[in-house]
């Protein structure tokens, strides 16, 4: 933790000495002259962050934003408690830093601008997205079901797009199926269509790294009405690559996946592409008669029933 820079943090101090002043009341003074406690309390807050006490920062803008909301300030109130919630960050304190993040969410939210909290949410999520996965999706999904409030179809596919590709590298794929079909809709309402195209290439991908291409050749079938789709190069390369997975065609399915078009997506869906492995059969269809070994002797069809 860096030094604390005595020279700063003391003419913080000076300014809480202040603002403490202006919340006094006495004889001729019935009510506390707020705004300028406030002015005062965020001097020293800024103070407090440049002399490296994060905590006594925080602990300045919460009470900033309390005041605020006395004020009935709520969108003054939603930022200080942002700005609170940003300083846990330097600290590491990874759950008020999320605590403080939704609760300036929730009131800007309540203040009428959910697209600013939607946006909150988002730096929420960034900022959890390497220590608290798990956390990081819930604020994503959160913050998509606010932009939808706004009618903002882009945003909203965004947001949950970013929450489907951390479900996906913590191999929670049936969640992750349910958040790439809700970011295809946001695309498709936004005519979107190449965007949507490579969603559609990640939902095959994710069902048959889950090991199912019953639902990746539905999914695929399903999505060839879709606007710019059914005669695209996406289009044809998934043909190809649930050919070669359904006959087990490991180099047909190698070819087909080291094609640009595989290698080039975002991040999560370019990992399922390059870790996918073909099914492996005897000679029929994907999966079919796995891990049979045929000893001694001719077989017929018959004896595979």
């Amino acid at each position: 933790m860096s030094k604390i820079n005595d020279t700063k943090y003391n003419e913080g101090m000076q300014h809480v000495k202040q603002a403490e002043k202006y919340m006094k009341t006495s004889l001729f003074k019935w009510q506390p002259d707020r705004d300028s406690a406030i002015s005062e309390y965020q001097k020293a807050a800024t103070d407090f962050r440049n002399a490296k006490a994060i905590d006594k920062a925080k602990d300045t803008y919460i009470h900033v934003a309390e005041l605020q909301q006395q004020m009935n300030s709520t969108f003054h109130a939603a930022k200080s408690y942002e700005q609170a919630g940003l300083l846990c960050k330097e600290n590491k304190d990874w759950d008020e830093a999320c605590h403080l993040m939704t609760m300036a969410a929730q009131m800007f939210q309540e203040h009428g601008t959910p697209d600013t909290a939607a946006l909150t949410l988002d730096k929420a999520g960034k900022m959890m997205e390497q220590v608290k996965p798990g956390r990081a999706i819930d604020l994503y999904i959160r913050a998509c079901d606010v932009a939808e409030i706004e009618d903002r179809p882009i945003n909203c596919a965004e947001f949950i797009g970013k929450a489907a590709r951390l479900l996906i590298n913590s191999q929670r794929y049936e969640e992750a199926i349910n958040a790439l079909q809700r970011e295809l809709e946001y695309y498709l309402a936004a005519e979107s269509y190449d965007k949507m195209k490579k969603v559609i290439m990640g939902q095959v991908l994710v069902h048959l790294t889950h090991d199912d291409y019953v639902a990746a050749d539905l999914c695929f079938k399903n999505s060839l009405s879709l606007p710019e789709f059914g005669s695209s190069e996406e289009a044809g390369a998934l043909e190809d690559l649930l050919t070669a997975y359904d006959e087990g065609d490991d180099d047909k399915g190698k070819t087909t996946l080291n094609l640009p078009l595989f290698k080039y997506l975002d991040n999560a869906f370019a990992k399922l592409a390059k870790g996918l492995v073909m099914p492996t059969g005897l000679g029929g269809k994907a999966g079919d008669n796995k891990g049979i070994v045929i000893e001694d002797g001719e077989f017929d069809g018959d004896d595979l029933r």
